[in-house]
């Protein structure tokens, strides 16, 4: 975002949310993302379409490492209804780490997913949503970005099988 702001970048990728304050930019949706639970492909968690909070209870969440508002006030909704252990990881690739070792599960936002296929990624059973969008700068009126997003826009649009 920092090299957008400073003209050194033409496009950048953010969170709806991030863009409010954000003045001479034009903002182009992309997506909606969803929250998916993470977990070790050995997990009895992996075997399930949807996953509900009573699934993970008495397990152990990972959170913090960046997240965004709206996930953690999820993470929190899940903290405090004290059926969970938790602790804080400092990153995303540090959760990963810790998946992998075995030492908890995680909520995210779908479009983290890299789609690598080293963990399951499940559908979260919640409403709330990510508002993922694209910001160009107003003055910048080439037709070659203009098409650029209108091609990503459809991309998107037509993923209808590939989660976000």
């Amino acid at each position: 975002m920092d090299s957008f702001l400073k003209n050194e970048s033409d496009v950048v990728f953010a969170l709806e949310e991030q863009t409010k304050q954000l003045a001479g930019t034009n903002v182009h949706k992309l997506f909606e993302s969803h929250i998916y639970l993470i977990c070790d492909k050995n997990d009895p968690l992996s075997s399930k379409n949807l996953i509900r909070d009573e699934d993970i209870y008495g397990r152990t969440l990972m959170v913090g490492g960046g997240s965004p508002a709206l996930l953690r006030s999820v993470q929190q909704k899940l903290i405090s209804s004290g059926k969970i252990n938790y602790f804080n990881s400092p990153d995303h690739d540090t959760t990963l780490t810790n998946i992998a070792s075995g030492k908890g599960i995680c909520l995210a936002p779908g479009f983290l997913n890299d789609h690598s296929g080293q963990f399951s990624w499940i559908p979260y059973d919640c409403k709330e949503t990510f508002s993922c969008v694209l910001c160009t700068h107003k003055a910048d009126k080439r037709e070659s970005l203009s098409s650029f997003i209108r091609i990503l826009q459809k991309l998107y649009n037509d993923a209808i099988a590939f989660p976000l």
